[in-house]
């Protein structure tokens, strides 16, 4: 299947430029859910069975999303989709089937609670497997190779940097009856993982891969599972990389990404297509990922300037690094306002360390986001 261009990637889910000052989501609490505020970073907690953490998403998050109505409609016509959009939507409700039963149970009460249509949901949680435009680079530091002695992962999350995106972009921890407290940096209504802990401290984020770009020439799969949905499933219910490789073996994928992952000892890359998942692990205790696949059975084109800054980084005589040497490397490799985000994640002490805003988000200073407490809060 073939992806769409990237102007239609922003349709569902960003904003367009305001004259005045940003908006950002209200502090709030709706039944079990709140919204507050750490440092300038929104944080909404969503807790209970599926439909109640969808209607605290959605009155919360979607319904308080700052004048989503208007700016989703003016991105349409400044984008040139407003014709083409119809038909997209439908293509989003045909993957409704393949989402997991909870998820979609979710959703449908997100749709209820926010007002907004359930296509427009699908969509904006279909994203990765619809569209194109992703970026990212990631960087994960083995404990041998880490000044604090635990693993460190590092990440810039890349997008078409639409203006006013900033205003919608928060962390959403989602404690749900049966399942693994995880914590998801999204952008509202996404409701799958684009990055994201959980309470093993167990990371992943996603490298988006065109299709086209690999050597097992896999197609579309339209019954497997929704790219940023399979993310969440992995915080939901694994606790380690070898879990998460099993899930993921016997999980039907829709298309083609990279999976950064990392757990509490360390971390590796899966290189996945509908029909194989590769596992590339450390070189000299860093291992490092941009939005190609590397590994001989799935890599077609490895030439990327941003893996090759990152490369050195790779070297057997190289040296360790701190939170603050992967944020300098991150810096190294952003892509100017493409930059959206920039985060590291300590995944034994259950840290975030975010910044997000106008790019490149690198400029900006981390709030150091202390997960592991919050999961544990009852």
């Amino acid at each position: 299947m073939k992806r769409f261009l990237l102007s239609a990637l922003f349709i569902a889910i960003v904003p367009v430029a305001r004259a005045e000052e940003p908006k950002s989501f209200p502090a709030a609490k709706h039944g079990a859910g709140e919204l507050k505020f750490v440092g300038k970073v929104p944080v909404l907690v969503v807790k209970g069975k599926p439909a109640e953490m969808g209607e605290q998403f959605g009155k919360l998050a979607v319904a308080n999303a700052p004048d989503l109505t208007k700016l989703h409609a003016q991105f349409l016509e400044d984008a040139g989709q407003t014709k083409k959009y119809p038909f997209i939507e439908i293509m989003a409700k045909r993957l409704k089937q393949s989402f997991p039963p909870h998820i979609a149970t979710e959703l449908e009460a997100v749709a209820k609670a926010s007002g907004r249509t359930e296509g427009f949901l699908l969509f904006a949680n279909t994203v990765a497997d619809l569209t194109s435009g992703m970026g990212c680079s990631t960087v994960i530091v083995e404990k041998d190779r880490s000044k604090t002695g635990s693993p460190i992962f590092g990440r810039n999350f890349d997008w078409v940097p639409t203006k006013g995106i900033t205003e919608h972009t928060l962390v959403v921890v989602y404690k749900g009856e049966g399942k693994r407290a995880f914590a998801a940096v999204t952008i509202a209504p996404i409701e799958g993982v684009i990055s994201g802990m959980n309470d093993a401290g167990l990371c992943v984020t996603i490298n988006e891969i065109s299709i086209k770009q690999s050597k097992d020439n896999s197609e579309f799969n339209w019954k497997g599972t929704p790219l940023l949905l399979s993310f969440r499933r992995v915080l939901e219910e694994c606790g380690t990389v070898a879990e998460a490789e099993k899930l993921l073996r016997n999980m039907p994928r829709t298309s083609t990404c990279c999976m950064t992952i990392c757990d509490k000892t360390g971390g590796a890359v899966f290189e996945m297509t509908p029909k194989n998942l590769e596992v590339r692990t450390h070189e000299n205790g860093v291992c490092c990922c941009t939005n190609h696949f590397r590994s001989e059975k799935l890599c077609v084109d490895n030439k990327c300037e941003r893996y090759d800054a990152l490369l050195p980084l790779q070297k057997k005589d190289a040296p360790k690094l701190g939170v603050k040497d992967v944020l300098a490397e991150l810096a190294k490799v952003q892509q100017g306002t493409h930059t959206l985000q920039c985060m590291v994640f300590e995944p034994a002490d259950r840290v975030l360390h975010l910044a997000y805003g106008t790019g490149p988000a690198t400029k900006i200073p981390p709030t150091k986001l202390e997960l592991g407490k919050i999961f544990d809060e009852k």
